[in-house]
């Protein structure tokens, strides 16, 4: 029904317009959930443990899907074991000038300049928060969080801990987004200096909330370019190692453009089974620095980017992945992905 109707009716709107569109209608849908979950939702899978997190299968849904959190229920009842809401920044903020979104269909892809737009960090505490009373008790809430626009880069790392805080109670696990290519010098937070400064700040602050709260440390994980090299993914190893940060997400969007078929040429990030060589190679170049590492404590991989169907994952957790997320698959194959790639 999705490839055949649904689809090719949402392809003739605007992309953006499209995905709001289908975003607003569930998040007033709650009723129609059950049938929902009775439809999609894949055969019981084997667990996956990580610190005091159980995720339920191994298929999240990718950040920058659901950035405002308004469809949490939809994303547990298909089957995810796991969504991460955002990229939150502290203010709300509109974003990019509009067009910014542009379907690659030829390459099954997408390109994207959205530019953190989201409700702020206030707003979307308050969404999750009301989800929760409706959520399955096995569904895991991570927040990907980020700086506004127009903070200072040297001050970056206040937004990132004012998100952090904000969040705190309401997060199953953060995610540091430093990857974006779509905030201005957002990257650079790779180089040695700034990323231990930020991954520093981030866990003295996990630290010294669990120790007012009196609750454990929160799982956080960092999300990373695809469009580094070797060096570059060994000092982020050490930063992640030094820092203990829990995992890598392996990769964000790229700013390459190599093999494309389809004519459009947009700035932005680049989406879809295009990214999945890319995506696979940095997550196989952490796995290589994994398998080198001696020590008992080891940051776990999640493999993100270019996953249509078993093949695409099974590659990701051949690669090291112990998880894995979905953005742009979700968007060409539907509702029914999640149980088709677990069943």
């Amino acid at each position: 029904m999705y490839k055949f109707l649904i689809r090719p009716l949402l392809f003739l709107m605007d992309p953006e317009n499209a995905h709001n569109l289908v975003l607003n209608f569930f998040s007033k849908a709650g009723f129609l959930m059950p049938f929902v979950n009775f439809l999609y939702s894949p055969k019981k899978n084997e667990p996956f443990f990580f610190n005091d997190l159980t995720f339920r299968n191994k298929i999240g849904l990718s950040a920058g899907f659901d950035k405002n959190a308004v469809a949490l229920r939809l994303w547990d009842a298909i089957g995810f074991s796991h969504a991460e809401i955002g990229t939150v920044t502290p203010l709300p903020q509109s974003g990019n000038p509009k067009p910014r979104i542009f379907r690659l269909k030829k390459d099954r892809a997408l390109i994207n300049r959205l530019g953190f737009n989201n409700k702020g960090a206030d707003e979307i505490c308050q969404n999750i928060s009301k989800s929760k009373n409706y959520l399955s008790s096995d569904f895991i809430i991570g927040v990907n969080i980020g700086k506004n626009k127009d903070t200072p880069m040297e001050n970056a790392f206040y937004d990132y801990k004012l998100c952090f805080e904000k969040l705190f109670d309401v997060a199953d696990y953060f995610t540091l987004n430093i990857s974006s290519p779509n905030t201005a010098d957002l990257r650079t937070l790779h180089e040695n200096e700034q990323l231990s400064e930020l991954l520093g700040e981030i866990q003295d602050l996990n630290k010294d909330i669990s120790h007012r709260k009196n609750k454990k440390l929160k799982t956080v994980f960092l999300k990373i370019s695809p469009d580094i090299n070797k060096e570059a993914a060994s000092i982020i190893y050490d930063n992640v190692k030094k820092h203990n940060i829990d995992g890598i997400i392996a990769t964000n969007t790229t700013v390459t453009r190599k093999g494309l078929s389809s004519g459009i040429d947009e700035h932005g990030g680049l989406s879809g089974k295009p990214l999945k060589f890319k995506s696979d190679e940095i997550l196989s170049i952490f796995n290589e620095l994994k398998n080198k590492d001696r020590s008992d404590a080891k940051p776990i991989l999640i493999g993100c980017g270019g996953i249509f169907n078993t093949e695409d994952m099974k590659a990701k957790i051949k690669n090291g992945a112990s998880l894995v997320q979905i953005y742009t698959g979700m968007i060409y194959e539907g509702p029914g992905f999640i149980k088709k790639l677990l069943n």
